[in-house]
């Protein structure tokens, strides 16, 4: 039987157990773009037939946009994506293609191949990519090597991935990296480390009010329950994870839910229960086309049939199972699967046998070869329990070939096994006693604090009652509380005067915000709809129609920012590239721009005022990119400084001295911008209050001007 730490198989003597693991896979950094998403990534692509930076994204989002739909089209679109970051030897952008190249041979699914593309990840992202970026890569390698039933590599990825996520403070990823490891340590027998993982894990969910997330958290705790014998606390468990998941309607892990529940009816010789869940297990899988949840499903449901006799429908299911976790490359399940395939082969009768082609002469000679398999493939995932049931199934198997010394021989194997095993496991019992004894101690503890709490609440109360009635004896208090009563009333007076005096300030800030960006619309606006017409009177409708999408997408972000007063830095970030990529369009491509973002920065995170960069990056380009002969470059960078994050803005342009020549000689009045006026306004606001010391700084450089803008740091979390 299979029970699912969500997703693999331990072995019993003769039969399938396990814990299918609820591993949960959440992609980081390139994510998948959904179906319903995905028809403006594919016309955005049509447009833009360009050889450029921009075309790897969208044939990359492409890629991603077809794993779950046609992995063979996302598998094209991600190789055109890899051959043009070759050549634009763009190493970032080709680890994202690489990414989405792997993520289709998971869907397809090729396990082996995603594990040899996500290493050609890992290198380009070792030259240019982030730390989120490196651990995504440990992550899903480490996912990868657990669902082929490798557990070791499993093990030491999850744990590389898990050290940079808790570098970069990125709480999804460690939760991530965490359910992999607890995995793994389930598997290995190290229950304690698993649970303690789990308990780690169920804090950061709690943080993230992941709900969904926390249900199979629950899931797998319920596994390693099942494998300590626990049987009321696993159901325990494991029901209450099903109930969170069917308000939720993940039927993904529905499925998987009712696997493990049948797996504890499996222990307890349950076997129409078994049947029963795991019927209604498949059912689900074949909707949800999880070829490795079917397979697992079928396995269980051969071996409650084996039990029940019904050795017809037990190979019906046994070969349906094995055929799907061969293409998967499932070790450890097929190992399991060629063990209960021998064990079938010695037991079934004669007529059951020759419906499987086999001679019944030859039943012990093919249930030998089966349990030869079994054994090979129980030591290359380096499994100890299930390679000592296969063991121990082999010395069966010899024994009824009369071949004794080499029954002994795989019995001594066995025992050898299972010693070592068990000597382990009396550790880990001791540990998790000791636990328990732990958690109990703090139940008791928090008991009796609770008790004792009551107690002084109880003479609070009392003491309450003697003073009210001292009070109402003691005319002279009534005097005070007069008094005191006066007191309050001035400093509440004056403390809405102090808050009326804010509000008011805030106001000023807020109508300076509103100035700067109805500033921005007239010219822009004006700027952007000549280019428009221009496109059009050239005849160039596929230029004017990407201006067009690129020029009200950002006139939409502005209107919605607008009435917010922080919005998250990708928004920001985003917003600021869109109105880049317009003016460098209007420059006829003189204009290049990179936006940098530090590691210990989440953008979805951070929390920023909106268009706090437009005035100085516009600056930028009207007074140092556009004047200057040839092509420019402006940098963009946001770094956190302590509880503080700065902004730079930096050009490669004529500088400021060279720009107030050109004014002079074109006749121009020399002032500053009232786009920049209001943001240093803004800027002198947050000092004025004390608590931060937040500016603008403007730096000359050899060929260009350097701007840094420091705000205090705020995000979500």
């Amino acid at each position: 039987m299979l029970v699912k730490l969500f997703s693999s198989k331990i072995s019993h003597p003769g039969r399938f157990a396990a814990g299918l693991v609820w591993l949960c896979m959440v992609l980081v950094s390139s994510g998948i773009v959904s179906a319903q998403k995905a028809g403006p990534v594919f016309e955005l692509l049509n447009r833009h037939r360009a050889s450029d930076t921009a075309r790897i994204g969208l044939l990359t989002r492409a890629s991603l946009a077809c794993t779950s739909i046609n992995p063979a089209k996302g598998l094209k679109y991600a190789d055109s994506a890899i051959e043009l970051a070759k050549a634009l030897k763009q190493d970032r952008l080709l680890g994202n293609a690489y990414l989405a190249k792997a993520r289709n041979y998971e869907f397809v699914p090729e396990l082996k191949k995603a594990i040899s593309i996500y290493s050609l990840a890992l290198k380009a992202y070792e030259k240019k990519g982030t730390k989120t970026d490196i651990a995504t890569c440990y992550l899903k390698l480490g996912y990868d090597y657990y669902a082929t039933g490798d557990y070791l590599p499993s093990n030491t990825y999850a744990l590389k991935a898990l050290n940079l996520a808790e570098q970069t403070g990125n709480k999804r990823l460690c939760v991530q990296c965490m359910s992999t490891l607890g995995i793994s340590y389930t598997f290995h027998g190290d229950y304690p480390k698993a649970i303690d993982c789990y308990l780690k894990q169920l804090k950061l969910v709690d943080a993230l009010h992941d709900t969904a997330y926390k249900a199979k958290v629950l899931g797998n705790i319920g596994v390693v329950y099942y494998y300590l014998k626990k049987y009321p606390e696993a159901l325990d468990y494991y029901t209450r994870c099903l109930h969170t998941l069917e308000q939720l309607h993940d039927n993904i892990w529905i499925a998987a839910a009712l696997n493990n529940i049948g797996a504890v009816y499996m222990d307890m010789g349950d076997y129409p229960r078994v049947i029963d869940y795991n019927q209604r297990a498949l059912t689900i899988n074949y909707e949800t086309k999880s070829s490795k949840g079917q397979a697992n499903d079928l396995a269980d449901m051969c071996v409650a049939y084996t039990h029940m006799s019904r050795y017809r429908d037990a190979f019906t299911c046994l070969n349906r199972a094995m055929a799907m976790f061969e293409k998967i490359g499932a070790k450890n399940n097929m190992s399991i699967g060629a063990g209960q395939m021998a064990s079938l082969y010695m037991d079934a009768p004669d007529t059951v046998l020759l419906k499987q082609g086999i001679a019944p002469a030859r039943r012990l000679a093919e249930a030998r070869k089966w349990q030869e398999r079994a054994v090979q493939l129980a030591k290359q995932t380096q499994n100890l329990n299930n390679e000592a049931d296969q063991w121990k199934n082999m010395s069966q198997v010899l024994e009824r070939q009369r071949d004794y010394k080499g029954a002994l021989n795989s019995y001594r194997n066995y025992t050898t096994l299972k010693d070592s095993i068990f000597n382990d496991k009396k550790r880990q019992e001791i540990t998790r006693l000791n636990i328990q004894y732990d958690y109990d101690k703090k139940e008791a503890d928090l008991n009796a604090k609770h008790a004792q709490e009551q107690t002084r609440a109880a003479a609070e109360i009392s003491r309450q009652k003697v003073i009210k009635n001292a009070s109402i004896i003691v005319g002279l208090v009534l005097i005070a509380f007069g008094g005191i009563t006066f007191i309050f009333y001035e400093r509440r007076k004056h403390a809405k005067e102090l808050l009326k005096e804010a509000e008011v300030k805030a106001r000023v800030a807020e109508t300076e915000l509103r100035a700067l960006r109805s500033q921005l619309n007239p010219h822009f606006i004006f700027n952007s709809l000549n280019s428009i017409g221009d496109y059009i009177a050239r005849h160039d409708k596929v230029t004017a129609d990407m201006y067009l999408v690129k020029f009200a997408k950002l006139m939409r972000k502005i209107l919605e920012n607008s009435e917010r007063q922080l919005i998250s830095l990708a928004d920001d970030l985003e917003t600021l590239e869109l109105y880049m990529q317009l003016e460098a369009l209007r420059l006829g491509n003189k204009l290049e721009y990179q936006i940098d973002i530090e590691d210990g920065i989440d953008p979805g995170n951070a929390l920023v005022p909106p268009m706090l960069l437009q005035p100085f990056v516009e600056n930028s380009i009207w007074h140092g990119i556009s004047p200057k002969n040839g092509g420019g470059k402006i940098t963009v960078k946001a770094r956190r400084q302590g509880d503080m994050i700065e902004y730079i803005v930096e050009d490669d342009g004529i500088g400021r001295e060279q720009a107030s020549k050109l004014k002079l000689a074109l006749k121009r009045p020399a002032r500053k911008s009232f786009g920049i006026r209001v943001i240093e306004s803004r800027i002198n606001l947050i000092t004025g209050s004390g608590q931060h010391k937040a500016g603008v700084e403007l730096t000359d450089l050899p060929e260009g001007t350097r701007v840094s803008i420091k705000i205090p740091f705020e995000s979500e979390f």
